[in-house]
């Protein structure tokens, strides 16, 4: 029973996906940073911060503002979020518009820990590479939410 379940949804997305496809128009969503991301945080911790001796200005010097701070200060967080591309299926249809699609995005997250004189104590580097949804419908849409939150250590 579960099988034969498992099988109509299939067929179901994939009647769903054959209909996008045939009817809708594709708009290709090009590689990128996102409009509001950073550009200077890379995959593996920086070689310039050394834990122990590295400071808190020389960071903030080095890579400017956080995206997020402790409230203590005892940690600054730096992300960014690269587009690797995508594809939206936009449907026309009696003065309309609606459409579904995906993008692939990978999301950097540093987060520099301090100790009580300012000094760098650990450093944390997460990459995270995943799917979102998107979709719309007349002027409203919505797009999943990120897979890693990048200004904060959730």
């Amino acid at each position: 029973m579960v099988a034969r379940t498992a099988r109509g949804v299939l067929r179901c997305g994939a009647l769903l996906a054959a209909t996008l496809v045939l009817a809708g128009c594709p708009i290709p969503l090009p590689a990128g940073y996102e409009a509001s991301s950073r550009e200077n945080v890379p995959a593996e911790p920086l070689d310039w911060i050394t834990v122990g001796a590295t400071t808190r200005e020389d960071v903030l010097l080095k890579l400017g503002e956080a995206d997020g701070e402790a409230p203590d200060g005892s940690w600054l967080a730096y992300g960014s979020a690269y587009s690797k591309g995508g594809v939206v299926f936009v449907l026309f249809a009696g003065g309309s518009a609606a459409g579904a699609g995906s993008e692939r995005i990978e999301y950097r997250r540093l987060i520099v820990s301090f100790d009580d004189r300012g000094v760098v104590s650990a450093i944390d580097a997460v990459s995270r590479d995943c799917w979102e949804a998107i979709v719309g419908m007349g002027s409203s849409g919505a797009q999943s939410p990120p897979c890693l939150k990048v200004d904060s250590r959730e």
